[in-house]
């Protein structure tokens, strides 16, 4: 059966000027998280409620639809309270990276369905951002201009927000064809890549390629239902049986340890993921080809909304 997935995606990339020496952790997605949640909230919150829940607003409200999405009726989350997020913050080159006043940086922002026409909202939350300071010693920065990329993949960006002329047109999210499934492909996880199967941890010693592609096929589906009123037809149950004869080659991965600070829980969580590359070869594993085509603008496993969980298709035969 062929999938048709009919999900808007579009990459943004922000670039700064450091007003201040910003500093950032080894891997910075959980300080521009943290700091972009706190400032789209000042932003459009009106009712000033310390939580979304019982709130009037909370089905209208950007904050609430994009930083704390709430689940509905959809079945695949009749266990959970969440949904998943419209969005992910990737800190590209800043982390670990240290910038003195007057040098340049950018970060990117991918949105996704609905979320596209919240743009706006998110330009000058981000701009807030620089004000008020980010990462541990409150570093500020200036927004210098938005820019976004003409077709998913091709790393073509055009300035489409440039902060002189306070003027913003945007281009129409384009996704490439999907191509025909090669016989071998690369997966490389570019940034941390976390998820669990039975209760664990996945390490390096027992990552589990069905676990990936299963969570991989979910997360889409979801996005789809929620942020593009696309319900997905697909026999998850034949999909899953399918995925579990499934098993990764040539499998290099290393693990990434680093903790971030929970201002909720007051305290440092461990964030470990896996890093590193593995193989798929042969024709059984191309059932899933669309849904690994896709997946690379949506990222994998959990934390996705920090930049964790991107990879990359590579060597493709």
């Amino acid at each position: 059966m062929t999938v048709i997935l009919n999900l808007p995606i579009a990459r943004f990339q922000f670039e700064l000027q450091a007003r201040t020496v910003l500093s950032f952790p080894p891997y910075a997605g959980s300080t521009w998280r943290g700091a972009f949640g706190t400032a789209l909230k000042r932003t459009v919150c009106v009712t000033r409620q310390p939580s979304c829940a019982g709130c009037l607003l909370q089905r209208s409200c950007v904050y609430s639809q994009v930083f704390e999405t709430p689940a509905g009726a959809e079945p695949l989350l009749s266990k959970g309270t969440a949904a998943p997020h419209p969005f992910i913050l990737h800190p590209l080159e800043t982390s670990g990276r240290q910038y003195q006043v007057g040098e340049h940086l950018r970060i990117q922002l991918t949105l996704i369905g609905q979320s596209i026409g919240h743009l706006p909202y998110f330009i000058h939350s981000i701009q807030q951002m620089g004000e008020q300071g980010v990462g541990a010693k409150h570093g500020q920065y200036e927004l210098l201009g938005v820019w976004q990329e003409r077709c998913l993949g091709t790393e073509a960006w055009e300035l489409v927000y440039p902060l002189a002329q306070q003027s913003l047109q945007t281009l129409e999210a384009l996704m490439p064809p999907l191509p025909i499934a090669p016989k071998q492909v690369q997966v490389v996880l570019k940034t941390p890549f976390r998820a669990r199967q039975s209760g664990r941890l996945m390490d390096s010693e027992g990552f589990e390629l069905p676990v990936f592609l299963t969570g991989l096929i979910r997360r889409l589906s979801l996005l789809s239902a929620y942020h593009a009123q696309t319900r997905l037809e697909l026999d998850f149950k034949a999909l899953t049986a399918a995925a579990r004869q499934l098993a990764a080659v040539e499998t290099k991965l290393q693990p990434f340890e680093w903790t971030r600070y929970s201002s909720r829980q007051q305290a440092f969580i461990a964030m470990d993921g896996l890093v590193g590359q593995f193989s798929l070869v042969g024709h059984d594993w191309q059932a899933f080809w669309p849904w690994l085509w896709w997946g690379q603008w949506v990222h994998a496993g959990k934390n996705t909304v920090m930049g964790q969980g991107q990879y990359q298709l590579e060597n493709v035969a």
